[in-house]
């Protein structure tokens, strides 16, 4: 018998139990569909975690926060001597390092005034590094500076400071009442530092120019006022204060205190330092490279491999416990299977009367059970994705209903990979066929004689 006859014959049979085939059916489809769903869970879980750590940082970026080990009178920090041993690394594209002022600084333009976070930077290497800009250009002479984005949104009239809070909205920026009406691009700016000299309270403003502003954050709780300085502006700041980096000196400082502010800076460190490397796929072996040279750090991609591990265990424990839901279903194929055996013994008589291999019959009973196994998980995968985008429709409104919290990010809990419902198909046919292999086993051991006269 040929193949297409074989199926035609299948078609067949099938049509003459349609109520019992279409119950076997769907119990395969809800079986796949569950499994299906259920490790959808898994999967969107994983990808919205990783998404949310990828969102605001460089997946080829490694920061280093120190050595391990420092010897006999050296500093574990990180100083201009380990910026060059990381550039003359292998794999690495730039160094990023910065040197935050240690004082409070204040941002004046014109009649307004704000607080923010300065710091010196190289610009070149952060250029390297992949900073970017929303507008301007990158600085080129001593006194030009990058500013955050918001930080033109952070300033008020000095006059209204009576007004306390009221001035700031619930993202922490300034109300649009209370705002500057033009933006701070190739302004000139004055950073105003503080410093405690013969016993009374003095300040100092440096003048600088605004030539570009960086880029929005990518998440929209995050509030960027940095300005980002030279190295000789820093010096300048330093020449008032009479500290390295601008340390500002309090009055209940002891003197040896005091001393130690004012001998700091001989070697410049850098408490914020990211190693960029060539390429993700490098960032493993640069990682493995700068523990090896006894520093610490840390990576996205050794995040990720823990979430990955994690993740891995949790999806497979969500796997076996839907292949029982579809394990169950193979009951429901074995039985009708089973049954399709008993009613067509005359057919499996005729066959063998007429020279009927065996192989030839038990293959019909597996094709059907395979085939059986085969519209379930397809009517289970279309189930699967339609529960799928119904959940994450749902979702936003659930969490608002009950926590009443309105999500600004859309938020995928369930992700159906394609993978995942080729795995489900697989597994449903293969249970299908294995629920089928028994009743096909008895048919070929079916006695001819009897079969014909209908005795079993």
């Amino acid at each position: 018998m040929k193949w297409k006859d074989r199926f035609k014959f299948i078609r067949q049979n099938m049509k003459k139990n349609k109520s019992r085939v279409f119950m076997t059916i769907l119990a395969t489809a809800i079986g796949c569909a569950f499994l299906i769903v259920l490790a959808s869970v898994g999967f969107g879980a994983q990808r919205f975690i990783v998404n949310d750590i990828m969102q605001d940082r460089a997946i080829t970026e490694v920061t280093v926060y120190g050595k391990q080990s420092a010897g006999e009178g050296e500093s574990p920090e990180i100083t201009k001597e380990d910026l060059e041993t990381f550039q003359s690394m292998e794999n690495v594209k730039a160094v990023s390092h910065k040197i935050q002022l240690r004082t409070e600084a204040d941002i004046i333009y014109d009649a307004y005034a704000g607080g923010s976070t300065v710091s010196v930077v190289d610009f070149q290497s952060e250029k390297e590094a992949g900073l970017n800009l929303s507008s301007g250009r990158m600085p080129q002479e001593e006194n030009e500076v990058l500013i955050g984005y918001h930080l033109d949104q952070l300033l008020y009239k000095k006059s209204e400071e009576d007004a306390g809070d009221q001035i700031f909205n619930q993202n922490g920026l300034v109300k649009e009442e209370y705002r500057m009406d033009e933006g701070l691009l190739n302004k000139t700016i004055e950073i105003e530092v503080e410093q405690y000299k013969d016993d009374e309270w003095v300040t100092e403003t440096f003048p600088v120019e605004v030539v570009g502003i960086m880029e929005e954050p990518a998440r929209d709780w995050q509030v960027s006022n940095d300005v980002y300085i030279s190295e000789a502006v820093l010096s300048d700041i330093e020449a008032f204060t009479g500290t390295a980096y601008g340390a500002a000196i309090h009055p209940d400082m002891k003197t040896d205190e005091v001393a130690t502010l004012q001998s700091e800076g001989q070697d410049r460190v850098y408490s914020d330092v990211q190693v960029i490397a060539g390429s993700m796929e490098q960032v493993e072996q640069l990682s493995q490279n700068l523990k090896d040279e006894g520093y610490h750090i840390y990576s996205v991609t050794e995040e990720l491999d823990q979430i990955n591990v994690v993740f891995a265990v949790v999806k497979v424990g969500l796997i076996v416990v839907g292949t029982i839901a579809l394990l169950i279903a193979s009951i429901g194929i074995y039985n009708t299977m089973s049954m399709a055996v008993t009613e067509r013994t005359q057919d499996i008589g005729i066959m063998k009367a007429i020279g009927g291999h065996p192989k030839m019959i038990r293959s019909i009973f597996l094709m059907e059970s395979g085939y059986i196994g085969l519209m379930g998980a397809f009517v289970g995968v279309v189930i699967a994705y339609l529960v799928s985008v119904g959940i994450n429709l749902l979702l936003p409104f659930v969490i608002q209903q009950v926590f009443d919290q309105t999500i600004e990010e859309a938020i995928q809990l369930s992700y159906i990979p394609p993978y995942l419902a080729l795995i489900c198909v697989a597994l449903s046919i293969g249970v299908a066929m294995l629920s089928g292999l028994k009743p096909a086993k008895k048919a070929t051991r079916i006695d001819v004689l009897s079969a014909l006269r209908r005795d079993v």
